[in-house]
């Protein structure tokens, strides 16, 4: 708390300085005043907490101060104190919220009672000021999720518009009169290589983050409202209620807001105009149905509005799929990888040449593949995503990669020995407690073998010696610290397992090149 005394009689300052217990109460600065003119800019660049101020000043009495402050700082408490008992002074203390009214000459029992009162005044209501504030910041931040979860409901058929309309008008700035919506959905998907890289792999957090610059987009005319959809995959749904006939071009700004803070853009759905609220769970159908059916192949245009049935282009038929499955069938079953990666180029030439590769049909020829391979190895974890590129666009060749990649691994069976199962168990000890004293004996008898059996297994399946391993894992973990953190180089060679910081900087260097300060000071410069 600061506090600030306002009276053009110095003694009378002196007297409230001397008598009232401040460090008791934490006050961290003390200010003067001689009249109410002074106390106004005092306030405006400190706000004290607390003001004693008398009545009788030149330029600008107490009267007019404490209507003053009652004006620009109602939380401020003041404590009045003067020569007069006249009601004409006291009122304007009423009036504005004095917390006591004091006569000269000052009794130092009842000075100090009173600012003891208005401390402890100011002190519970900042706290309760406090409490608020974090209630509201709490609310802010579920804010989204009570969208998220309320417009789902409503455009999944779940929830009563009649009953979020006026939640809407108000929060959202829907207009009371709108009577017409369309609805995009957006894949997150598609933005893979960026993206959900970028965020780790968090969808719901990408969904937030480009919900966000969504409605960035939309705040000025709000025009409708990003949300991230609880039914089934977690897409992102933008309703738009005002300039629908103008979606596209709202949504093609989205897109390029997207494109400039993470440089790449997102695919699209759209619906078509749908009545509000009555259309609102066909429109979000439409949008989905508008996503999955768009040409994976097509490579210019992000945003897919929904056509129906009659207008929209068949799909080639594809009678050949059961004859390249069959092909695949063999060809695992010969045990020949090259054969296998030949029927793998073969399909990848075959989407290649559609003219029209939806993403459900994408999805249904790798389950088919699924299928396959996990009949030949049951015991595997199997899973094929579609490819994307550096844009976020299918890629047939990332595909066929990725297929190839997978079936080398299947190929390879990837069995695992008692000894292999044994040493990939210490490596995982070593990764979590690097950090401590490891010596081989520790480790030997951490998994009950002998010091010799724990070194020639360990080389014998990772060729790399365990001491060497364990010093390379503590230098990588070094120069993470070194990078992003400002310790001292005497903790992190704690934190990496070294009590010793000289024998820590030798051991970096022989390993690194160079020592820890030198790698330092390189990673700040570039």
């Amino acid at each position: 708390m600061k506090v600030l005394i306002v009276d053009d009689e110095k003694h009378v300052r002196e007297a409230i300085r001397y008598f009232v217990p401040w460090d008791s109460y934490n006050i961290s600065a003390i200010y003067e005043a001689t009249n109410g003119q002074e106390a106004t800019l005092v306030m405006r660049e400190h706000q004290p907490a607390i003001v004693f101020t008398d009545m009788r000043m030149p330029l600008m009495d107490g009267a007019e101060l404490l209507e003053w402050l009652h004006r620009h700082y109602p939380n401020t408490k003041t404590i009045v104190i003067s020569g007069y008992q006249d009601f004409n002074y006291v009122k304007p203390a009423i009036v504005y919220g004095g917390t006591d009214y004091l006569l000269k000459p000052l009794n130092s029992k009842q000075l100090i009672a009173s600012a003891e009162h208005a401390f402890r005044l100011w002190m519970e209501e900042e706290a309760e000021r406090k409490r608020r504030q974090r209630q509201n910041m709490q609310l802010n931040a579920l804010r989204p999720l009570y969208w998220d979860k309320m417009l789902s409901d409503l455009v999944g058929g779940q929830a009563s518009f009649h009953e979020l309309k006026l939640p809407l008008c108000e929060e959202l700035g829907m207009p009371i009169g709108a009577h017409d919506c369309r609805i995009a959905v957006i894949s997150l998907q598609g933005a893979d290589c960026r993206l959900l890289q970028r965020f780790h792999g968090d969808v719901a957090l990408t969904a937030f983050v480009l919900a966000n610059v969504c409605n960035e987009v939309m705040a000025a005319d709000q025009s409708g409202y990003a949300f991230r959809s609880w039914q089934g995959g977690g897409e992102l749904v933008v309703l738009l209620w005002s300039a629908v006939m103008q979606a596209e071009t709202v949504l093609n700004r989205m897109n390029e807001a997207i494109r400039q803070a993470f440089g790449v853009q997102v695919d699209i759905g759209l619906s078509p105009l749908n009545p509000l609220p009555e259309g609102l769970q066909h429109a979000f159908e439409q949008a989905g149905q508008a996503l999955e059916e768009r040409n994976l192949l097509q490579r210019e245009g992000r945003i897919h509005p929904f056509r129906e049935r009659a207008d929209r282009s068949r799909p080639v038929e594809d009678y050949a799929l059961e004859e390249r499955l069959d092909k695949l069938r063999i060809a695992v079953l010969s045990g020949d990888l090259e054969r296998i990666e030949r029927v793998v180029e073969e399909w990848a030439g075959h989407l290649a040449g559609l003219p029209l590769l939806t993403e459900s049909g994408l999805l249904q020829q790798q389950a088919e593949i699924l299928t396959v391979l996990k009949r030949w190895r049951p015991e595997e974890e199997i899973s094929l995503e579609p490819c994307y590129d550096a844009e976020g666009l299918f890629s047939v060749e990332n595909w066929q990669g990725g297929l190839k990649s997978l079936l080398r691994r299947l190929f390879k069976g990837n069995p695992q020995t008692p000894d292999s199962r044994l040493v990939q168990e210490i490596r995982e000890y070593l990764n979590q407690n690097y950090a401590q004293e490891m010596t081989l004996q520790h480790i030997a008898e951490r998994f009950f073998i002998s010091r010799e059996n724990v070194s020639r297994k360990f080389k014998q399946i990772t060729g790399e010696n365990l001491s060497d391993y364990l010093t390379s894992l503590r230098v990588d973990k070094a120069k993470t610290l070194l990078q992003n953190t400002n310790l001292r180089l005497s903790q992190i060679a704690e934190l990496v397992g070294y009590e010793d910081e000289k024998y820590f900087s030798r051991v970096f260097k022989k390993t690194a090149g160079v020592s820890p300060r030198e790698y330092r000071k390189h990673e700040e410069e570039t």
